[in-house]
Parts: C-alpha cells; sequence; structure tokens
C-alpha cells in the first residue's frame, strides 16, 4: 500500500505553494511592489487603482493595474496594515474571475424545464418586473411569509440588504447556510459575555496581532482554526511572523495544518469533542489557580450569588447611581452575610469567591462555584478518553498557555459546526478572562476605536428591522426556540426546509438565492432538493452559474469584487474598495435589493413604499437609487467626505494609531457617573456566569424588536458538554457501520464553494482529497492516491484518498467541492464528489443558534474503481476557463 510518510518539515513542503508560483507565473504574474515601484510602474497607458480584495473576507489591500479600462495585473498594496503588501491565491486570481469565459453577463429567463440549463437573455427591466410580480403574487396568495431569501460567503455579499429587503417585504424568513454553522456562536456570545468582539483571526478581529513590532504576546492558542489557510495573506502571515519572534502556539485540530506543523504543541482533537477538553482546561486551571484572581474578583460576575433554583444571579435592587447597572450580592467573609456589592467594588468587603450558602432560605452559590462544579468531570484523562488524545500533552499545552502571559486562544470556525457551538466559544471567553487575558497589551479580547464607516464587518447597510411588523416577526421559522439566530435577524435553515417539505406551519414558495452554490453549502443536500422541487419561483444571483443555477427560474448577473465600491477599515486606516473597470450587465447585489424593492413598492406594496420614505426610516436610511448615493450617505457621515472624495484620498488614517489602539477600556472613566465603564454588559462585568443566555431564550432580549414567547427550555448560563449524536464512543451499531469521524476545513485555494471554476486553483487542487491516517488506510484497503467512496447514513460520493500521518487516526478530512465542468450533466456539478451530500441536518441542534452538524458524524471509507465521469484532474483540461478580457461597459441603468 502506497503511503505520504510526513513529519513536520516534510508536511511544509508536500504543500502546493511551489505549485501555486510556478501557476502564477507569465504575462499576469503577481508580486507585491514597494510604493516607489508601484508608481515608477505607472504610465500615460496604464494607470494603477488601489482597491480591496473581496475573494474571501479579509480585504486585503491590492494595487490593480488597468490598461484601456482592462486589468492587467494585480499585486498586494503594501499600505495596507493586515496583509503587508501580500496577497493569497484566491486574490491573485482575480483577473481570471473577473474575465472568466462562464460569467453571467446578462439576466437570463428559464426557457427549458429546470435542470436542462435553457435559458434567454432578457433586459434588467423585464427581469425585476418578472421578479417583482411573482413576489406581489404570492404574498396576495399565500402571504408574505412565503418568500425565502438566502445568501452566503465569497464574492461580496451585502449581508444586510437581503434582511432588510425581507423586512421590507414583510418576509420574516432568510438564511445563510453559514450563520449558525460559521461565526454567528462566537460573536453571539461575545456580545453576551463580554460586549465585544470576538476572537477570530479569519475573521479580522485579534487585532492585536498585527502589531509585530509592539505586541507583547506570548502564547497564542488557535482552537479550531487555521489562518495559514483561511486567510494567508493577512492572519496566518501576521502569525507565521509572531511565531518568528518568539510567540509560542498550541494549534488544537484534527489535522496537521501548516500552523500546528509549526507549532509548539499540536492535540488533534476528536471533532466534536471540543467543549470537553475546555472544560478541563477550566479545571486544571481553577485547580492550580492559575488564574488571575484580582481580575476575576473585581471584574467578572463570578463572585456573585447565584439562587440555585431560579438560576439568576441575586440582586439587592437598582442601580446605585443613574445610568449603573443594578447591585448584585456576595458573600462578604467578613460579616458571614450576604451583602451588597455596589459597582465597581467595595473595599469594605472580602467577598467569597467560591462556595455555596444560604440567602433567605434560598440555596446559593457563587458563580464561580457553579463553573467549577460544571467542570469537575474533566480531569485530564477523562478529556483524554474523550477527546483522543494524551493526557500529558493536554496538560503541557495548558501550562504552554497559563504560564506564559500574556497571550489569548483564538476560537476558529470549526467549533461553530457541531451543535456545541455556543457553548464552545463560551468555554473560550471563560479561558481568556480567567487569565485575565482582556484588554491588556498582548491580549486577543481588545475593543479598540472604530471608524464607524463600515459599522458591521464592512457590511454598511442597516437591517431595518422597524420595517417588519410584529405579526410577521413571530412567524420567523425557527427562532421561538433558537433565539440566539435573532443577533442576526436570521431564521433556521433545517425549519425552512422541513416547512417547504410539510407546510408546516405554512409553505415557503418563492426563493431568492445569493450564493457560490447552496448545493455545496447546506447540510444533506439530497434532502434540499427535494424542498427546490416544491418551489413555485426561483431566482439565483451570483457571478457566473452554479449548481442551483440549473434548478432557478431567473439568473441575475452580480459584479466581481473588481468592479465594486465599498469603504473599508483595518486597524487605525480606511481603504476604498473601488471599482477598476465594469463588464456586460453585472449589479451590484446591495443595489439589486434596492431595485427589487422600488419594484414591489411601484406594485403598491406599502412597506416597500414606506422604506423609501425617508421620514419614516429616519436614522434607519431609505432605500437608494445607487451605490454611489449610499456610499456618500457613509462617508458624509463617518469623514465629512463624498464617495469619489474618500476614494480619492484612501488610504489614510482616520485616528492616530495611539488614539486608535487603546487598551483597558473598561478602566476609563464614564463622565456621567465619574466610575469606570466597564463592559457593555447588563452588570458592567466580564458575565462567565452569562444569565443573559437565560434571559434570551425567555425573551428574545435584547435582540427581538417585540417579546417573544420562550424556548422549550431555559439556554444554559455556563458552558456544557454534549457528546456528538454520531458518537463513536456508544459502542452502538451505526459506530460499527461508520467507525470514522468527519471533519471538514479550509484551504488557502478556495473560499467557501467559491473559486472552484478558477482553472490556475483548480490546477493547483482539482478534486477533494480525503486524508485518511495510515492505520485506518489499511484497515480498510485504501493506498494514497486510490478513488474513496465515503459514506454516512445520509448518503454516498467520492474522494481521492490522501493517506497521511497528519490527521487523528479516528478521523477523516474531506473539503466542500462542486465541479462547473459537469454543470450540464444529470448531476449539475453537485453530485459527485460533495461532503455535504453526508452531512447531517436534523436535531439535536444548538439550543442557542439552531446549528446542525457539519462536522463530527460517522462515516465509514472504502476503495472505489476511479474518478467520477466528466471530472478534470489535467491542467490541460483547464484551458477553457482561461480569461478572456473584455471591453469595459457602462454601469446598468434601470
Amino acid at each position: 500500500m502506497k503511503r505520504l510518510m510526513l513529519n513536520r518539515r516534510d508536511f511544509l513542503k508536500s504543500t502546493a505553494i511551489t505549485g501555486a508560483a510556478a501557476a502564477f507565473g507569465g504575462p499576469l504574474l503577481v508580486t507585491a511592489l514597494s510604493k516607489d515601484s508601484a508608481k515608477a510602474a505607472e504610465t500615460a497607458a496604464t494607470k494603477i487603482v488601489k482597491t480591496n480584495c473581496r475573494a474571501c473576507i479579509a480585504n486585503c489591500g491590492v494595487l490593480a493595474h488597468v490598461k484601456d479600462g482592462r486589468v492587467i495585473k494585480l499585486e498586494g498594496n503594501p499600505e495596507y496594515p493586515m496583509s503587508y503588501g501580500k496577497m493569497c491565491a484566491k486574490g491573485l486570481a482575480g483577473i481570471q474571475a473577473l474575465y472568466h469565459p462562464n460569467r453571467n453577463k446578462h439576466p437570463m429567463l428559464r426557457v427549458g424545464a429546470r435542470g436542462e440549463n435553457k435559458w434567454k437573455r432578457i433586459s434588467w427591466d423585464e427581469a425585476l418586473d418578472i421578479i417583482a410580480k411573482q413576489l406581489m403574487e404570492a404574498r396576495e396568495k399565500y402571504g408574505a411569509e412565503s418568500l425565502v431569501c438566502s445568501t452566503g460567503g465569497g464574492g461580496n455579499p451585502e449581508f444586510w440588504s437581503i434582511t432588510r429587503f425581507c423586512s421590507a417585504f414583510d418576509s420574516p424568513n432568510w438564511f445563510e447556510p453559514g450563520c449558525a454553522q460559521c461565526y454567528l456562536p462566537r460573536t453571539l456570545t461575545a456580545a453576551v459575555m463580554y460586549g465585544g468582539p470576538d476572537t477570530s483571526i479569519a475573521d479580522s478581529n485579534c487585532l492585536e496581532i498585527y502589531d509585530l513590532e509592539e505586541t507583547t504576546i506570548k502564547t497564542l492558542v488557535m482552537w479550531g482554526t487555521a489562518p495559514a489557510n483561511s486567510c494567508p495573506a493577512g492572519g496566518g502571515n501576521a502569525v507565521n511572523e509572531l511565531r518568528a519572534r518568539g510567540v509560542r502556539t498550541v494549534v488544537i485540530d484534527p489535522r496537521l495544518t501548516p500552523d500546528a506543523a509549526k507549532a509548539d504543541i499540536w492535540l488533534p482533537i476528536r471533532p466534536g469533542s471540543d467543549v470537553a477538553l475546555m472544560l478541563a482546561w477550566t479545571r486544571y486551571i481553577m485547580e492550580k489557580k492559575l488564574y488571575d484572581l484580582d481580575f476575576i474578583m473585581k471584574w467578572t460576575n463570578l463572585p456573585y450569588l447565584v439562587n440555585v433554583k431560579t438560576k439568576m444571579l441575586v440582586r439587592a435592587g437598582e442601580a446605585a447611581v443613574p445610568g449603573g447597572p443594578e447591585t448584585f450580592m456576595v458573600w462578604d467573609t467578613k460579616t458571614n452575610s450576604a451583602q451588597p456589592l455596589a459597582y465597581p467594588w467595595n473595599d469594605s468587603l472580602m467577598p467569597a469567591l467560591e462556595g455555596t450558602y444560604t440567602v433567605n432560605g434560598e440555596e446559593c452559590k457563587t458563580g464561580f462555584q457553579l463553573l467549577k462544579e460544571r467542570c469537575e468531570p474533566f480531569t485530564l484523562q477523562k478529556a483524554a478518553e474523550t477527546c483522543w488524545l494524551d493526557a500529558d500533552k493536554i496538560e503541557e499545552a495548558i501550562k504552554l498557555y497559563a504560564l506564559n502571559s500574556p497571550g489569548g486562544i483564538s476560537l476558529g470556525v470549526a467549533t461553530d459546526q457541531n451543535p456545541n457551538s455556543v457553548q464552545a466559544a463560551m468555554g473560550i471567553t471563560v479561558l481568556n478572562t480567567l487569565m485575565g487575558n482582556v484588554e491588556k497589551p498582548g491580549a486577543l479580547m481588545q475593543r479598540f476605536k472604530s471608524s464607524g464607516i463600515a459599522p458591521i464587518f464592512t457590511y454598511i447597510v442597516p437591517p431595518a428591522i422597524k420595517l417588519i411588523s410584529e405579526e410577521q416577526f413571530k412567524k420567523r421559522l425557527g427562532t421561538i426556540e433558537h433565539k440566539g439566530l435573532l443577533q442576526w435577524t436570521a431564521a433556521q435553515p433545517t425549519a425552512i426546509l422541513e416547512a417547504i417539505l410539510t407546510g408546516k406551519p405554512y409553505k415557503p414558495r418563492v426563493w431568492i438565492e445569493r450564493s457560490g452554490n447552496k448545493m455545496g453549502a447546506v447540510a444533506n443536500a439530497a434532502k434540499w432538493k427535494d424542498a427546490i422541487d416544491q418551489m413555485d419561483f426561483i431566482v439565483h444571483m451570483f457571478m457566473y452559474p452554479t449548481s442551483f443555477s440549473a434548478y432557478a427560474d431567473i439568473l441575475i448577473p452580480a459584479t466581481e469584487w473588481l468592479e465594486t465600491n465599498m469603504p473599508v477599515e483595518s486597524l487605525n486606516m480606511v481603504f476604498a474598495r473601488q471599482a477598476v473597470t465594469h463588464l456586460w450587465e453585472t449589479m451590484d447585489e446591495t443595489l439589486f435589493w434596492s431595485k427589487l424593492a422600488k419594484r414591489c413598492a411601484d406594485l403598491g406594496h406599502e412597506n416597500c413604499q414606506r422604506a423609501f420614505d425617508p421620514e419614516f426610516m429616519g436614522g434607519d436610511l431609505p432605500y437608494w437609487n445607487s451605490m454611489e448615493e449610499l456610499l456618500n450617505i457613509f462617508t458624509t457621515s463617518a469623514v465629512n467626505m463624498t464617495w469619489q472624495e474618500f476614494a480619492e484620498k484612501a488610504p489614510f488614517e482616520y485616528m492616530p494609531k495611539q488614539d486608535w489602539k487603546e487598551y483597558h477600556v473598561y478602566q476609563k472613566l464614564d463622565p456621567a457617573t465619574g466610575k469606570p465603564g466597564g463592559f457593555p454588559t447588563p452588570s458592567k462585568k466580564i458575565e462567565l456566569y452569562a444569565e443573559g443566555f437565560i434571559t434570551l431564550g425567555r425573551t428574545g432580549a435584547p435582540f427581538a424588536p417585540y417579546p417573544l414567547p420562550p424556548a422549550s427550555v431555559d439556554y444554559d448560563p455556563l458552558p456544557y458538554y454534549m457528546e456528538p449524536a454520531e458518537s463513536p464512543l456508544q459502542g452502538s451499531e451505526l459506530a460499527k457501520e461508520f467507525p470514522l469521524v468527519m471533519t471538514n476545513g479550509r484551504l488557502p485555494y478556495f473560499h467557501h464553494n467559491t473559486l472552484k471554476n478558477i482553472p490556475w486553483l483548480r490546477e493547483i487542487y482539482p478534486v477533494p482529497e480525503l486524508w485518511i491516517h495510515p492505520e485506518a488506510a489499511e484497515k480498510y484497503g485504501v493506498g494514497h492516491g486510490d478513488w474513496v467512496w465515503v459514506e454516512s447514513k445520509r448518503g454516498k460520493t467520492k474522494g481521492k484518498a490522501n493517506v497521511t500521518e497528519g490527521i487523528n487516526p479516528g478521523v477523516v478530512y474531506m473539503e466542500r467541492f462542486w465541479f462547473p465542468e459537469t454543470l450540464d450533466s444529470e448531476t449539475h456539478g453537485w453530485q459527485e464528489m460533495n461532503v455535504n451530500l453526508l452531512s447531517k441536518e436534523d436535531a439535536p441542534f444548538n439550543d442557542v443558534v439552531g446549528t446542525y452538524t457539519l462536522r463530527g458524524y460517522l462515516v465509514k471509507v472504502s476503495k472505489a474503481d476511479g474518478p467520477p465521469p466528466g471530472v478534470w484532474l489535467k491542467p490541460e483540461d483547464f484551458k477553457p476557463w482561461l480569461p478572456q478580457p473584455s471591453e469595459p461597459t457602462k454601469d446598468v441603468e434601470v
């Protein structure tokens, strides 16, 4: 049996970096230039435009060389402070994406049966009229809730535009297949427990890591994140630079990723067991008293008393000062009694950190005591058994983190993709806070100042929730039970799927979709095809056709990132993503949603009419007739410039670095109270006993604009471990039939399901690999390079075996994939090698946000007879996709 033998050095050498460099040779060679060399390259015939990439969400700075309206070269902009002039394979492929011969060039109307891929060109006016009339007819016949909209990562997603449109139409249902499976668990938890940003490197937080010369960070733990893969030019490069400067790293990932290969300690954890390991880390730190006692006592709510019966903090009364938090009770060891602790602290008291007490006849415990009891079962040995790790290595990793401060733990997307998602984010918040790694130099939890120009992930459109009526809002599918989704105002995907299939509580019938390929992103994709077959009308909007396009009735051509304008914030600077050309009849999706709302308003839709009324909309901003109109509002309010003035001046500092990078924000005095401002939580402390989750589950506050009925079960205020539903530990018949645990992960060549049609990138990585350990490969008769079947209880698909020691022996890894070259076949490109034919869309879900299972389910592997028919494997196969430069066109006017 052939086998790939790896040590860490060999692993790095075996990556496709050399192949990538070779693939990017020739006339479109892309290199990073200094400011001076970039200026020297500009001639009368060629201009260099400063813009920002959007091939993923990192927004890296780009210098686009434009000649006669055509983009001829891309290189990194060294002014961009998070990528230092670097670009990754995704960004470097921008020209091939822009000039791809298979771009969606014009609005298209289906003329054959669904799935035949037969279309005719129509005008934008026709397309908008057809869509608006279909929406209004469905609304009249079935109600506004019959409309479902969806979006996804990749390209230029303007998430709040879709939320805003649904609110204007009075539909409660939009979803994003990531959302609760990608990032929401972390943003929600950070908001509830801390009131600041999460610690995701890939999502451009963890801003402390980019200050390479001045940061005092000593230890960086990367838990379920691989920045060398997900954001190579930005976060990946920063981590590499920090490591070169002596920063110690721990990587927790089933795979030997490039970051794991360079780490001081690699813990190849069993997917889905992360919270068990987090609780073990917490237990060890508490038991050994390695925590920052002063910070925990004064700036967390762990000393506060909790009524065991009600699960709520014991309150003494209203705020002691106007604008301050409520006063909570502690157990004072001086008087041996419960006493109110006025914010922020009272030196005359000596609160107990742990213990059980009786207060007014009720049993009460401190938050610390409850956390300690929650962690008690998770010894190092228990964690080792549960997580398939070595107990000594676990202890070594904990000590490296706890004894080398300052530092921090960055949590990635891996833990978002199983039902323990929110609890994992809670666990990381606990671990960062216990060590006092909050808002001090070298910590990852920071609230550095913002320009205000791009308030939410560079998505400038306010969601305008007030447009939707209370009656319709309460019809949002899945969010009564999973109220955490309301932070993003989203519905739960499986609840939508089941409503389409069963008609309960009502049946969605019209679907407007915008993303790279839903059929590769949703769990148990084959079941979604059954739902598609029941839809009356489907619209797909993207830059090029995908598998989902085959089932649409209208295709809408969206702009590539080189055709779009948007403000971008990076550290203490602002940049302008500028349209450097425009091709065919493509339209910025942000403008599309506004145009569609206007058509619905013209047909008599009252909500949509109000959406264009400046007096009614007020601070939520009425809809816009052009992108420049929208952008002017934001740049004028933030920096007192029009968009054109802003784009000409950018990049520039909106604030000096020493003012932007403000540490210990919680200690800053509030002029209204004369006391420290604390944290933006109800108690103004970091709420490690997260009572806010209880309130959220019972009422929807603070995210619901209207009171909601309670979830069936209270959300737990402390992290808890839930063993995956398909567990290899239980000795079940399922585990005997499907003995391996499946995980996924990011690749440096693609963003989610996008860019699978780029010839350079597919030459590097033509098909999805199945990483399998040599022990498992031998057991199941698989050799390195073999084609294999991968099967779960839901489906079966193919992959190509990568036999490697760089993965936990009981785990296999496979990345989501689809094949544009087979779009016209019966499979429509999504059934050949798609790991999401195997994943689990049904319960159990995460209680707070409804996460289903994309990682941590059971599969089996067997040898196959060869690749799926029609899939391209050789470099020459991809020649039909090479770019075909086209003449620039005027922006669409409708």
